[in-house]
């Protein structure tokens, strides 16, 4: 009851001093916000909401390469929401790398599917390289009308689109549950340049693009770095910045979390009732992100009784669940094969070795490469699991 209590009084407390930046920030008080949000988060150095306010703010203030940071490392601890990916996107864009922009809108949406801004703005992105791979085939081949038309009809589309509000920043943008996201409010979109003369080193990005959704608020819910590539940026208003390298050397996103693999490997068993035929268990598989918190995998182990057995699975994972950080817990349920002869009755519902399988597990992520996880095998074992998140373009 007391620390029911404590929470109470604590909760109005935090969102108070969010509110208090935040209306900071809307009146232009950039350096006074900044520096309410630096006391906050010093003594909540997990909390995301001040952390995310203050990548907003930092982008407020013009100074993008310290954004970067602030939200690359949001990605980090938090890889289940979506808006700092698409935020960080949204700096990427205006230093003119696409690639690392598409790259963390693709992010936002595999975290979530119903993310419609992030969706928009990535289709903006891709009008931006479409227009970049347009001009540089003029530059290879000047007369080509059929390029010089599908140019000219992508700028009119982009300028059609770009309405009255080409200049919006995103100062107001507010998260939207997952069940509503796609009906959120419609980003900037932007407009193609003209063609480039010959000499001209690299076509003319858009001038406008989204300007990635900046939420003020997260929801109630707790890359791989390619090579810079040279644009010219032709006087328009996303200009390249000179970014922090420090945010860019952080290692890609790893594992499920960035839509990659886990390999997972269990070196030891523990029975509640140990048997005289018991052997040790030894297990390796892998597990592969799907759409959401979905997953897929298979794993090759020694059963209990020595046999070699199989089990091939779909499951989810829940990140931070009750907002404990750093913890997960997942499910899988799929087909086990493996106890057959004498053994075939050790498991329910078994057919010549073939049985459905269900498996509730608890993890702690200790870093982004190296999870513990604990495995719960019905009445009979705890299987201790070690997981190796592997780098997002493996294989």
């Amino acid at each position: 009851m007391a620390g029911l209590l404590l929470a109470c009084c604590i909760a109005p407390a935090i969102a108070d001093e969010i509110s208090d930046a935040r209306r900071l920030l809307k009146q232009g008080q950039s350096a006074e916000a900044l520096a309410k949000l630096d006391a906050y988060i010093a003594s909540r150095p997990k909390e995301a909401q001040g952390r995310f306010l203050k990548g907003l703010i930092l982008m407020e203030m013009g100074r993008p390469s310290e954004a970067l940071i602030v939200f690359s490392k949001l990605n980090e601890d938090y890889p289940e929401l979506p808006e700092p990916y698409n935020n960080l996107a949204v700096l990427y864009a205006q230093e003119q790398q696409l690639d690392k922009a598409r790259t963390a809108l693709e992010m936002a949406i595999r975290t979530d599917p119903g993310y419609a801004i992030a969706r928009e703005n990535l289709g903006d992105v891709y009008a931006r390289l479409a227009s970049e791979s347009y001009g540089q085939a003029l530059q290879l081949d000047p007369a080509s009308k059929l390029t010089q038309s599908k140019l000219s009809r992508l700028r009119e589309l982009n300028l059609s689109a770009s309405g009255s509000d080409a200049g919006r920043q995103g100062e107001e943008l507010r998260p939207v549950p997952k069940s509503t996201r796609k009906t959120g409010a419609a980003p900037t979109r932007g407009s193609a340049a003209p063609p480039p003369a010959a000499s001209t080193a690299a076509t003319r990005p858009v001038p406008k693009v989204t300007p990635l959704a900046a939420a003020e608020t997260l929801p109630d819910k707790p890359v791989q770095k390619p090579a810079m590539t040279a644009v010219e940026a032709s006087g328009n208003p996303l200009t390249a910045v000179a970014t922090d390298q420090t945010a860019l050397s952080q290692d890609p996103e790893r594992g499920i979390a960035a839509g990659g693999w886990d390999l997972a490997f269990s070196p030891y068993t523990f029975h509640y009732n140990p048997d005289k035929d018991h052997k040790p268990v030894v297990m390796l598989g892998l597990n592969k992100a799907l759409e959401g918190r979905w997953f897929a995998g298979g794993v090759a182990f020694a059963n209990s009784f020595g046999q070699p057995s199989a089990y091939v699975y779909a499951g989810q994972r829940y990140i931070n669940p009750f907002g404990f950080e750093n913890w997960y817990l997942q499910w899988t349920a799929g087909l086990l094969y493996g106890y057959v002869g004498e053994y075939e009755d050790k498991v329910p519902m078994n057919y010549k070795g073939f049985s459905p399988g269900f498996v509730p597990s608890i993890g702690y992520r200790f870093n982004k490469y190296l999870y513990g996880e604990l495995d719960i095998l019905g009445a009979a074992a705890l299987m201790f699991t070690v997981v190796a998140p592997l780098p997002k373009d493996w294989p």
